[in-house]
């Protein structure tokens, strides 16, 4: 009988340590539309899990049914093996860090490097793109030699970001909400408010084509 409790006992340990490794969250919204008087809901629930180096997570779309960004990741040494069981692809990468200097090669052939001097974060893909993002003054700068920038800063509770696509982007937290406004040709302002209730209220008006969007949505 003691060996029947220990046995008991034990499986229901190793039940409890796999559970543990498990995670659910999930998201549902609905959405009101003014302009076409649409109404557009969402839901989708997401599982995931790990086991020692290697995790895998799925999603369901709980309106259609439909099962999607099914994957697996784990890694053996500095080999890096993901999984795509949506689409059927296996791609494998290999990270090295070679002093201050961190070497990336994956199974397309791209090997980028990286590494951070005087606080600035050098990124360079070879035969590609080089970026760099530092913080300098107050202001968080990324530049890109495709040709694309960005700068954004914060002053008196107010995060301005303006890109090299001429975008202005200001956001602020005003009497509890989150206020966002950005203008790139046309202005949209967003005002957001998180319940006690768990579930969060944004309203968004586009001068594009002067509509009202006001949306309900809960994560968990």
């Amino acid at each position: 009988m003691k060996k029947l409790i220990a046995l008991t006992a034990a499986s229901v340990m190793a039940s409890s340590a796999a559970v543990a490794a498990v995670s659910l969250s999930g998201s549902a919204s609905v959405a009101y539309d003014e302009s076409d008087n649409s109404v557009t809901t969402a839901a989708s629930l997401t599982i995931a899990g790990s086991n020692g180096g290697t995790s895998a997570s799925a999603t369901m779309n709980l309106v259609s049914g439909a099962m999607t960004d099914v994957s697996m990741a784990t890694s053996i040494g500095p080999v890096s093996i993901d999984v795509d069981i949506d689409a059927g692809t296996v791609s494998l990468g290999l990270d090295v860090l070679a002093g201050d200097v961190s070497i990336a090669l994956d199974d397309s052939g791209t090997a980028t490097i990286s590494t951070t001097v005087a606080g600035v974060a050098i990124t360079h893909e070879l035969g590609g793109d080089t970026s760099a993002a530092a913080s300098l003054a107050g202001m968080d700068v990324n530049v890109s030699s495709a040709g694309t920038w960005d700068v954004s800063t914060t002053l008196n509770g107010v995060t301005l970001t303006v890109d090299s696509d001429g975008a202005v982007t200001a956001s602020m937290g005003l009497a509890g909400n989150t206020v966002e406004i950005t203008n790139d040709g046309d202005t949209t302002v967003t005002v957001s408010r998180d319940l006690t209730s768990g579930a969060s209220l944004e309203a968004a008006y586009d001068t594009a084509d002067s509509s009202l969007t006001l949306t309900a949505s809960v994560t968990f």
